[in-house]
């Protein structure tokens, strides 16, 4: 519709509520103005939304690289902490009935610890992903809810994201001991009477544990971008997300 018919309707209508009250003419012209909105957007090109949504991703990343990879990065954040491993929580149980606490929690500790040195290597990784996004439903991802972007960046790389941090993980787990103490605690489960048998794969296990947390930052990262102005400190970001 022609904008100057739109002006018009909202005209007349107005001449008609000529005896409304303030607030409804106040909620007349709030009406209005968000009808320029839709007839004048704000010009973003899809070159514009998508640098904006790489932009975005690039420096959540970092920041969140940053984060997991401090010291106490994964340890002391319980929104990504990582825990005995599920699959084997019976051989957590098993061996706190043997009084070997301090052998868990020791071991529990060095898993994150593993997963913070993994992660100084992590930006760069997820970084090479970022650039090879292209985003086909830029505008769809930027109208998304406050992950959109992170969640469209982790379906399309997570298979290779994986075979990337794997055998950083792999070196980690050696200069950490952890796999080293993981081998006790399974010995000594292993050596219970009529148990069955334990085994696991814990590098399979860090590096989906890792991967998990740092995109779990991500998001929150994100979300930071979208729905706090302070949070968007570029040119560009300040266009996108409006």
């Amino acid at each position: 519709m022609n904008i100057y018919i739109i002006r018009f309707c909202f005209f007349i209508f107005l001449m008609f509520s000529y005896s409304s009250t303030y607030a409804q003419l106040d909620l007349l012209k709030k009406v209005s103005k968000s009808a320029d909105k839709l007839i004048n957007p704000i010009d973003k090109s899809d070159k514009d939304i998508s640098n904006g949504l790489t932009e975005a991703l690039k420096i959540s990343v970092n920041k969140s690289c940053h984060e997991a990879s401090s010291l106490g990065g994964f340890l002391n954040n319980k929104k990504i902490k990582i825990s005995f491993p599920d699959e084997i929580i019976r051989v957590k149980k098993a061996c706190l009935k043997l009084g070997l606490n301090d052998l868990i929690l020791n071991f529990e500790n060095k898993l994150n610890m593993t997963a913070e040195h993994v992660s100084v290597k992590a930006s760069a990784i997820i970084l090479t992903a970022v650039y090879d996004l292209k985003f086909t439903d830029a505008l769809e991802i930027l109208n998304g809810d406050d992950s959109s972007a992170t969640r469209y960046l982790r379906n399309k790389s997570s298979k290779n994201l994986y075979q990337s941090f794997y055998p950083i993980v792999q070196k980690e787990i050696e200069n950490t001991g952890v796999n080293h103490l993981l081998d006790d605690i399974i010995k000594r489960y292993n050596q219970i009477p009529f148990i069955k048998k334990a085994d696991f794969d814990l590098s399979d296990y860090i590096t989906i544990k890792t991967i998990d947390g740092i995109f779990y930052l991500i998001a929150e990262k994100e979300g930071e971008i979208r729905n706090n102005p302070d949070a968007r400190v570029t040119g560009l970001l300040k266009k996108i997300f409006k």
